[in-house]
This record gives C-alpha cells, sequence and structure tokens, in this order.
C-alpha cells in the first residue's frame, strides 16, 4: 500500500511538472533563438570548452563507476562497473521510468559471475543512496547559502520527515526480518571498511560537484556565466528532482526545477528555460552516444540483456 501511495505522489508531482514544462514551452521557446544558442554552445567560438565540459562530465561517472568498484572490493574490475554506469545512464534516458539501476545490477551480475545478484543490488542501492546523500546535501547548503528562507525550512521539514521515515523502516525491518538486515548491515561493513570508505564518499561527492560542469559551461556561452558553485547547486536540485521523472531522461521535471533554480538567481525565465533546454540537450546526446558505443562492443549480447531488463520494468 505504501509502495503504490508513493508512486501516485511520484506521478502526480511528475505531471504537475510536466503542465509547468509545457506552459513554459508554449510562452517562452523560440526554435530559432534555442538552434542559434545551441549552435553557439556546442560549435562556438571556443572550440575546446565542449571538450572541455565532456571531458569532466565523463570523469564525473568515471568516479562513480570507481567508487562502485571499491565498495565491492578488488574482487570486480572496472570497466565492468564503468560498462554498468554509463548503460544506466543510457537507459534512464530512453525510458520513462528509472530502469537503470536495474540495468546495473544486471550489468555487473552477468559480467561479473562471481558477484551473487543479491550482492550487486546492494552494492547499487547504497550508492544509488549516496548520491541522493549529496544530492540533498548541496541542495541544502546551496538553499542556506543564497538565502532562500522559505525553502530552507521547508527542505528542513523534509530531511527530517524522511529521516524518521527511515528510523521506523530500520526499526520494523529488525522486528520482522532481522535476517534480512544482518545481511545488508554486514554487507554495507565489509563496503565500507576504514581503508575504502574515505574514498568512496570522496569519489561520489566529487563526481556531483564534476557535473556541474554543465550548467556553467551552458551560461557561459550564453554570455551570463553563472558561478561554479552556484552551478552544482543549480544541478543538484535539477538531478534530484528526477525522481519524478515520468518521460524518458525526465524531459519536462529537469526543464522546470533548472528554470525554477536559475530564476531564484535573478535570471529571466526565457534565460533559464533556454539553459535548461541546452544543457538538457547536452546530456541526452552524450548518454545516448557512450550508450550505444558500449553496446556496439557486443551488440548481441548486451541488446538481449537490455531487452529482458526493460520487459521485467514494464511488467512491474
Amino acid at each position: 500500500m505504501k509502495r503504490k501511495s508513493n508512486k501516485y505522489l511520484v506521478r502526480i508531482t511528475g505531471v504537475l511538472l510536466l503542465g509547468v514544462f509545457i506552459f513554459l514551452t508554449i510562452k517562452y521557446f523560440h526554435a530559432p533563438n534555442f538552434l542559434k544558442e545551441a549552435k553557439r554552445f556546442f560549435f562556438g567560438g571556443n572550440p575546446l570548452m565542449v571538450l572541455g565540459i565532456t571531458f569532466f562530465y565523463l570523469l564525473s561517472f568515471i568516479l562513480r563507476a570507481e567508487a562502485w568498484r571499491l565498495y565491492l572490493g578488488k574482487k570486480v574490475k572496472f570497466f565492468s562497473c564503468l560498462e554498468g554506469v554509463l548503460l544506466s545512464l543510457f537507459v534512464n534516458h530512453i525510458t520513462p521510468i528509472k530502469l537503470g539501476d536495474a540495468v546495473r545490477i544486471g550489468i555487473l551480475t552477468w559480467k561479473e559471475k562471481q558477484i551473487e545478484p543479491g550482492v550487486s543490488a546492494h552494492s547499487v542501492i547504497v550508492l544509488r543512496a549516496m548520491d541522493m546523500f549529496f544530492l540533498m546535501i548541496f541542495s541544502f547548503i546551496g538553499l542556506t547559502a543564497f538565502s532562500r528562507t522559505f525553502t530552507v525550512r521547508y527542505s528542513l521539514g523534509l530531511v527530517i520527515f524522511f529521516g524518521i521515515i527511515g528510523v521506523i523502516g530500520v526499526v520494523l525491518i529488525k522486528k520482522y526480518r532481522p535476517s534480512f538486515l544482518k545481511k545488508h548491515f554486514h554487507l554495507l561493513k565489509e563496503g565500507l571498511t576504514h581503508k575504502n570508505a574515505f574514498f568512496i564518499i570522496l569519489f561520489v561527492a566529487v563526481s556531483w560537484v564534476l557535473e556541474g560542469v554543465v550548467v556553467w559551461g551552458v551560461t557561459a556561452s550564453l554570455h551570463n556565466s553563472l558561478p561554479f558553485y552556484k552551478a552544482i547547486w543549480v544541478n543538484s536540485i535539477t538531478v534530484g528532482g528526477q525522481i519524478f521523472q515520468i518521460t524518458p531522461g525526465g524531459i519536462s521535471t529537469y526543464e522546470s526545477v533548472m528554470t525554477a533554480a536559475l530564476t531564484s538567481f535573478q535570471y529571466p525565465i526565457e534565460t533559464g528555460y533556454l539553459v535548461a533546454l541546452i544543457s538538457h540537450s547536452y546530456k541526452f546526446l552524450f548518454s545516448y552516444l557512450v550508450g550505444l558505443l558500449i553496446i556496439i562492443h557486443s551488440p548481441i549480447r548486451k541488446v538481449k540483456l537490455l531487452k529482458e531488463i526493460l520487459l521485467r520494468g514494464r511488467q512491474k
């Protein structure tokens, strides 16, 4: 029952954000202006900009893959983790629901036979929780630093609410499924050893800092450059909003949240919307390119695996 109500909440919020996106598109989208500014970003006067952005954006996923490898120990290959992370990104940009985590689990289990599916799923859940933790931390720090008083109070209330829900969840699992809790606590303790924990946490944190380079680069190409620390906040709060994804790649949620975030820095709505469109277009192109390159490497087996995972996701 609780799971169903959570799904309904996500869908309702997603539909509301879709409505905001449609309104923004009708009122502020001008195709000639979008094409002109997109061309300036991708093929503008400084050809090194897109190359630099792509390098740091790719590096953010490399760091996440290495954090995942460290969590699993030296039992897995780095490239197995990197393939899982990048194919996860690709699938999240072609399906209306987030099936990327299922892809990560499937790819790792397929490529690393010694890793049990349960261990693979556990590691993906823990790393995803770390991602969300840092997105929340960066978002909250930004809200505090930029004096968004009302939003800070609202966000703090949400943090406390989810914290209480988490504690209740742990208590219930401990009461009714003690062996399950014991097993996963043991896996968590093994993954976050004193030697690896620092680097795992550091790599995940830095990866989200680096992802802010896309927002910074797009605003710079529009000659309305956003300071990098603000770009980190805008990216964090926008990606965090993707939990309400109901379209491939989170089209609508991404643009609506980013536009709102940028207007809080006195950006005109049409400029904020344009930044969101161009930065999201870049992320789509990047995800398709890396996804297709990985699939081409061994197309038959990977396509079959992806089909199986997508079929299971639709059945759920």
